[in-house]
């Protein structure tokens, strides 16, 4: 089972410490813009197929991670300098996410090779 062995804070971004020897960096900024709570990404209208539109706008510039506390043994919920602190983020979903260079290599190659759509 994937689990963070360490958290760490940071001024611009967040790092993490996997239990499979990967570390993930993340900018604040995306990390925060990319908050999977029902009030930032949105959630499911109560009838029909379409979503309610996200209630908060982008991350403000210099936005920062400033505690976060784990959930259970699956997620991560980070609370931040803007005031916001309802998200949870799953350990699937974070190394999705990751900003690492290996993992920025890795999407990128993706790309380019067709499997992922570009727009």
């Amino acid at each position: 089972m994937l689990f963070p062995r360490t958290v760490s804070l940071g001024e611009s971004q967040v790092k993490i410490a996997w239990s499979d020897g990967h570390s993930s960096v993340f900018s604040n900024k995306n990390l925060r813009e990319a908050c999977p709570c029902a009030m930032c990404a949105g959630e499911p209208a109560a009838i029909g197929v379409s979503r309610m539109i996200p209630l908060i706008p982008a991350a403000p510039e210099g936005v920062a991670a400033t505690k976060y506390r784990m959930i259970g043994r699956y997620a991560i919920s980070f609370s931040w300098s803007d005031g916001h602190e309802t998200g949870i983020y799953p350990y699937d979903y974070l190394r999705q996410m990751c900003e690492c260079d290996e993992c920025a290599s890795k999407g990128s190659e993706r790309k380019q090779g067709g499997l992922i759509p570009t727009g």
